[in-house]
């Protein structure tokens, strides 16, 4: 009888020695994913507040822009009124975001905006499907 529970207490011993080894393992193996990430192409793709960029052709994107709120969909057409998101981003007291400083030309707010066409890459949040596949 004492060696059945001694046994059954090395196997319990035996089982979170395994789930510890395999929880830090796991934990390594995460962070040596995380730095290939880091070294990967995209990192490497210049941006809008680094130097050398030319034109926005020669800007590389990492994650897509945020996407325009579900309510601003009837309120203007952004593409006949260049800048016409301005009206309330980038003024205190609307609550809307202010657009940070690698949207301007010389990364300055006060001056002119450098997309003059915010929908560019600010897309609605809108259910309609696509031209094809429908």
């Amino acid at each position: 009888m004492r060696g059945k529970e001694l046994l059954y207490i090395l196997g319990f011993v035996l089982v979170i020695v395994v789930a510890i080894t395999s929880t830090k393992l796991q934990g390594s193996l995460e962070s040596a994913s995380t730095n290939l990430e880091v070294n990967s192409p995209a990192a490497g793709l210049i941006q809008l507040s680094e130097e050398g960029r030319q034109d926005a052709a020669t800007m590389g994107l990492l994650n897509a822009p945020p996407m325009q709120h579900v309510t601003h969909v009837d309120r203007w057409n952004g593409e006949l009124h260049h800048e016409s998101c301005l009206a309330c981003h980038g003024k205190e007291g609307t609550g809307a975001p202010t657009p940070p400083d690698d949207h301007f030309y010389d990364n300055d707010p006060k001056g002119q905006v450098f997309r003059d066409n915010c929908v560019q890459c600010h897309a609605q949040q809108t259910d309609t499907k696509t031209a094809f596949n429908e």
